[in-house]
């Protein structure tokens, strides 16, 4: 008889826990109804599953012994000890079978979740199929959208930009016209003010002269003498008459100075600078005094001066102002001073209506005339800015040559003078110099430096003046 073989539960059930658990980790590998295999259908878990049926009964073993005379000894010990186990053999056959019914059931139960598993597999791919689909839809639904969306905004930046491109060429046009008219307005109006400036300035200009021929005829009427020109009798007595040129000037110097030399303001604001050289001194005398401009900047300083002209209007015209001016010769009046008794002299604009020789010999007067320390100024025009002789110089007949500035240092210089500076003044507008070459990558360094000389010769400085102290 042969031995019993042992039945290991425990290890079925680790194969079934196994098995379940590979089946729930292959779960993502989207199982269909024709792959889904149960473990139970083939295979070792097959075959330990059909033992479990057919065995689970162990009481019907037979019993054999092949040991001869002893045999059957043997076989009826088998018998008697089966039935002494036949209490734990049954209870043993009955485990046996609910293993196996729990296992069955075990099976059935996989078997329906695979089922399961598979249909809910099946679902989940029919509806990412689905959702696919529906993706890919919407995809071409948005590429379509985007291409309309595309064409229909090339199609509005098109109309835009025909719109924008019509309108600045309307613009241009409206602006263009409204500049035309704005500048016609102005030409107008421009010219409407010139007109109003000239009338204005030939207004005062009479106003002037007016002026100018009554401070005239006052002056001979004080003088006992009739406006025109002929003596007048008081008390038997006759006086002589003022000579009819005095009345009537052969150049009306006055009225030229106002006309092409610039306002009294203006001119004062250009000589103020000189004054503070004669701060702190007096009995300052300015040659050829002209309107007293600088007669007046100095009495507004607290400097005592009095000036030197020789046109009889400006002369009358000084003392209207109250300013003390005498009408005298410069070289005869500064002979008949005194040496070193004088504190300062300026003379602006007057050594250009003198030859040379009397330059030379107005410079030697002034420093014999000059106390110690004083002071003297003379201003002229700058030859070293041709626009001046192209703008100014020559319009005043009265004009005899210009003075270049190195010449008068030296003169100054070689007549005793020390700390002789030259001070230039005027400049011309900005406006007329030549403008600088500006190219890109162009070497203009040296043309632009050639063009600073031509602007400085040209457009320089127009006036000068040399200083110099006793």
């Amino acid at each position: 008889m042969g031995e019993v073989q042992e039945i290991d539960v425990e290890q079925i059930m680790d194969r079934i826990r196994e098995n379940i658990r590979r089946r729930r980790g292959a779960a993502g590998d989207s199982p269909t109804s024709e792959n889904l295999l149960s473990p139970f259908d083939s295979g070792q878990a097959a075959a330990d599953l059909a033992y479990l049926h057919s065995g689970h009964d162990i009481r019907n073993a037979s019993f054999v012994s092949h040991r001869g005379a002893v045999g059957p000894l043997v076989v009826a010990a088998k018998k008697a000890l089966r039935k002494l186990l036949t209490p734990i053999l049954d209870r043993q056959v009955a485990h046996n079978a609910a293993s196996a019914r729990v296992t069955t059931h075990l099976k059935e139960w996989v078997g329906t979740l695979d089922r399961r598993q598979a249909q809910a597999v099946q679902a989940v791919n029919t509806q990412m199929q689905a959702l696919e689909r529906s993706q890919a839809q919407l995809r071409d639904e948005v590429l379509d959208a985007q291409a309309r969306l595309r064409a229909e905004v090339l199609a509005l930046e098109s109309q835009l930009r025909e719109e924008v491109l019509a309108t600045q060429s309307q613009l241009r046009e409206d602006v263009l016209a409204a500049q035309s008219r704005l500048r016609e307005e102005v030409a107008g109006q421009s010219r409407a003010l010139q007109e109003v400036r000239q009338s204005s300035a030939t207004a005062r200009e009479r106003v002037s002269g007016a002026e100018r021929k009554l401070r005239r005829v006052l002056h001979a009427l004080e003088r006992g003498e009739a406006p025109d020109g002929r003596p007048e009798t008081r008390a038997g007595e006759e006086r002589p008459a003022l000579a009819l040129p005095e009345l009537e000037p052969e150049f009306d110097y006055a009225g030229f100075e106002e006309r092409f030399r610039g306002s009294e303001e203006e001119l004062k604001e250009r000589q103020r600078s000189y004054v503070q050289y004669f701060e702190g001194r007096e009995n300052i005398l300015d040659i050829g005094c002209g309107r007293g401009e600088f007669l007046e900047l100095l009495r507004e300083g607290g400097i005592k001066a009095r000036g030197m002209e020789l046109d009889f209007d400006m002369v009358l015209l000084c003392r209207d102002k109250g300013l003390d001016v005498v009408r005298d010769d410069v070289f005869a009046y500064l002979a008949a001073l005194p040496d070193d008794s004088v504190g300062g002299v300026f003379a602006a604009q007057v050594i250009e209506h003198l030859p040379p020789r009397r330059v030379i010999e107005l410079v030697n007067l002034c420093y014999r005339k000059l106390a110690p320390a004083g002071v003297l100024i003379l201003e002229t025009p700058n030859p070293k800015c041709l626009m001046v002789f192209a703008d100014s110089f020559y319009k005043d007949p009265s004009h005899v040559q210009p003075l270049h500035p190195d010449t008068m240092q030296f003169l100054l210089e070689a007549t005793g003078f020390h700390e002789v500076e030259l001070r230039f003044s005027s400049p011309v507008n900005p406006f007329m110099r030549i403008p600088l070459l500006q190219a890109p990558g162009a070497d203009l360094e040296r043309f632009n430096e050639g063009i600073e000389r031509l602007n400085s010769l040209l457009f320089g400085f127009q006036d000068y003046a040399v200083i110099g102290r006793k």
